[in-house]
C-alpha cells in the first residue's frame, strides 16, 4: 500500500512592514540576474566591492530561488520552531556539540545556550549541509528534508558560487581558486538555520534594553537571510551608529562574516550587527528567520589569498589560523 503524502504545512503569513519613519542604512543591491552577461557581471563586482567594504552588508535582488521554495520555507521555519517544548528537546544539540561549535538541531534548553548569548525568546535550529551522522529531524521536518535540500543546494550552486566568482574578479585571481576556498562536493561545515525571536514583556524588555540578541560578527564567510517585514536588525555602521536594515520583499540580506574579511586582508568588513525590539506596530509579532551559513573549507588557511589587488593595497600578511582552528575557538 502507498504511503500516505505528507501533511501540508500551514501556511505562515508574515506581518505587514512597519509604517514607522527608521533611521535606515542604505545598502547596496546586488541584482543576480545580470550575472550571465560579462558587461553587466563586471559592474556587478564593482557593487559587490562597494557593499563589502562599506557596510559589510548588502541586499540580493532576483537570486532565483523560486518564490513557492522561499515562502514555503518560512512556513516550515514557523512550523518547526513553533513546535512544544516537549516535541523539540529529543533533538536539541548535545552541551557537547555546542561546546564544540557543532550547529545542529535545536539550541540547548535553559535561558541561555551553552555559548550564551541567547535569551529565553530566542530558539534555533540548524540543519547541516553535510551530516555524515544522519541527525534525526522532528517528525513534522522529515517529509519535507527534499525540499530543504533543494534550497541549500540552490543557494551554494547558484548564489554562493556567484558570489566567489565576483570575488573573483575583484581579486583578480582565477575563479577556481576563490571556489577552492569552499566545500563544493566534499565535506562542508555550513548550515542552514531556521530562527524565532518571540515577543516579549515589558518588564524583559527593560531588563534586556530591548535587546534580542547582541552586537556580534558572524565567524563563516558569507550569511544568507530571507529578508523579512518584521524590523529589528541593525548594523553598526563605520560612523559608530546604529541603523535598521529596510525590508526587501522576497529578497536577500548578505552579510561578510570574519572568516572572509581574514581571507581578504581586511578588504571585506565583518560589520557588527544586533537584533532589538521591533517598532511598536511590530512588537508584539513572532519574527521568523530562515538562514544560510556559508563557511570556507575546512583546513584553509585564514590568511590572505594570493591576489595582486591585496598585494597593492599592501593587506596581503598572512594570520597563522586554519577554518577548524577558528571554529572551535569560537
Amino acid at each position: 500500500m502507498p504511503s500516505a503524502s505528507p501533511l501540508p504545512i500551514p501556511k505562515f503569513t508574515p506581518c505587514a512592514p512597519t509604517k514607522e519613519s527608521l533611521d535606515y542604512v542604505d545598502l547596496v543591491n546586488i541584482d543576480l540576474s545580470k550575472f550571465d552577461n560579462l558587461s553587466t557581471r563586471k559592474d556587478l563586482a564593482k557593487e559587490l566591492l562597494d557593499g563589502v567594504t562599506k557596510h559589510g552588508f548588502l541586499t540580493i535582488s532576483n537570486h532565483g530561488i523560486p518564490q513557492p521554495l522561499y515562502e514555503s520555507q518560512v512556513s516550515l521555519a514557523h512550523a518547526v520552531m513553533t513546535l512544544p517544548p516537549e516535541e523539540k528537546a529529543p533533538y536539541e544539540a548535545t552541551p557537547e556539540e555546542d561546546a564544540k561549535g557543532r550547529y545542529v538541531g535545536f539550541k540547548p534548553a535553559g535561558q541561555l545556550g551553552i555559548k550564551g548569548g541567547f535569551h529565553k525568546t530566542l530558539d534555533h535550529y540548524n540543519i547541516l549541509t553535510y551530516d555524515p551522522e544522519n541527525h534525526k529531524h522532528p517528525e513534522i521536518l522529515r517529509p519535507h528534508m527534499g525540499e530543504v535540500h533543494e534550497l541549500i543546494a540552490f543557494i551554494r550552486t547558484n548564489i554562493l558560487r556567484k558570489l566567489l566568482a565576483l570575488m573573483a574578479m575583484i581579486l583578480e585571481v582565477p575563479e577556481e581558486k576563490m571556489a577552492a576556498t569552499h566545500a563544493f562536493g566534499v565535506e562542508s561545515t555550513e548550515y542552514l538555520r531556521y530562527m524565532i525571536y518571540n515577543p516579549r514583556t515589558t518588564d524583559d524588555n527593560q531588563k534586556y534594553r530591548d535587546l534580542y540578541l547582541a552586537g556580534h560578527t558572524d565567524w563563516g564567510s558569507f550569511t544568507f537571510l530571507f529578508s523579512q517585514p518584521i524590523s529589528a536588525l541593525q548594523i553598526l555602521t563605520m560612523d559608530g551608529e546604529w541603523k535598521w536594515v529596510q525590508y526587501l520583499p522576497q529578497s536577500l540580506v548578505v552579510n561578510v562574516g570574519e572568516a572572509l574579511e581574514l581571507l581578504t586582508g581586511g578588504l571585506f568588513k565583518a560589520t557588527i550587527h544586533r537584533v532589538v525590539k521591533p517598532p511598536a506596530d511590530q512588537e508584539r509579532e513572532k519574527r521568523i528567520g530562515v538562514i544560510y551559513f556559508a563557511r570556507p573549507v575546512d583546513g584553509q588557511r585564514l590568511e590572505p589569498i594570493e591576489s595582486p589587488l591585496l598585494t597593492r593595497l599592501g593587506i596581503d600578511k598572512p594570520l597563522d589560523a586554519t577554518v577548524d582552528d577558528w571554529s572551535r575557538g569560537k
